[in-house]
């Protein structure tokens, strides 16, 4: 199957020289469900954001359905990216968060009204319209981010850390509905979490990265039963 996003020797520092991300390499084919797995500071989020084009790598390349991404500014790559925080306008409702970035588009009335009903019966908010972001549970506003961010019909979706601000519990649950979506999905999806449940759960690859590079990538049971070294070992409690 070909692949979909490639990135070859990508390496990002921080300010002082020091390197966040260093020599990753990754090959994605279309519908590849990755989960990016690994401990505060090990990367997750940097590689996420070179992805989104909100930072630019220092060395390497991110090349997107045979094209790369180098010259090519964020709101033109049409990758949906939800953010740890959800990033919501809490003065608009549900109906008008959802419909943001397909305003931005230039979408007509009628199309977004019809997209954004579509993405409140996928996300289970029908009925929520009109609440504004305060009215709304902690998983409800997470309904609503994942709803946003399907809403444009991104390329590529990424997720980062989408569950962390919420109890235990819960989180568990919304997990389950989560992958639901993602799997009627047939879009690329990179899941980013410090949770070995979730990574496990999410995605049908997991890579493990620490201290800025990529220690092992495979299925959930490879990484399992045949981990790469002691560090992956260790981390996976195996």
């Amino acid at each position: 199957m070909e692949n979909e996003l490639v990135l070859e020797q990508v390496s990002k520092k921080f300010d002082d020289g020091s390197l966040i991300l260093e020599n990753i390499h990754l090959r994605l084919p279309r519908g590849t469900k990755l989960s990016i797995l690994g401990p505060s500071g090990s990367g997750k989020t940097t590689l996420l954001r070179l992805i989104a084009g909100l930072e630019t790598p220092d060395s390497g390349t991110i090349v997107f359905n045979g094209v790369s991404l180098a010259a090519c500014p964020p709101y033109k790559r049409n990758f949906g990216m939800m953010f740890q925080d959800f990033a919501l306008f809490p003065h608009l409702n549900v109906v008008d968060n959802i419909a943001y970035g397909l305003k931005m588009k230039g979408m007509g009335k009628a199309q977004i009204a019809a997209r954004v009903k579509e993405m409140l019966l996928m996300t289970g908010l029908t009925g929520f319209e009109h609440r504004h972001m305060d009215d709304l549970s902690g998983g409800e506003r997470q309904r609503v981010a994942l709803a946003r961010t399907l809403a444009p019909q991104p390329r590529l979706l990424m997720l980062d850390e989408p569950l962390s601000s919420l109890d235990r519990v819960l989180r568990k649950r919304l997990l389950l509905e989560l992958t639901s979506i993602m799997s009627t999905l047939n879009i690329t999806t990179i899941f980013v979490t410090h949770d070995h449940e979730e990574a496990f759960t999410a995605g049908n690859r997991v890579m493990i990265m620490n201290q800025g590079r990529i220690e092992q990538t495979g299925t959930p049971m490879e990484l399992v039963h045949t981990p790469k070294n002691q560090w992956v070992k260790a981390f996976l409690g195996v």
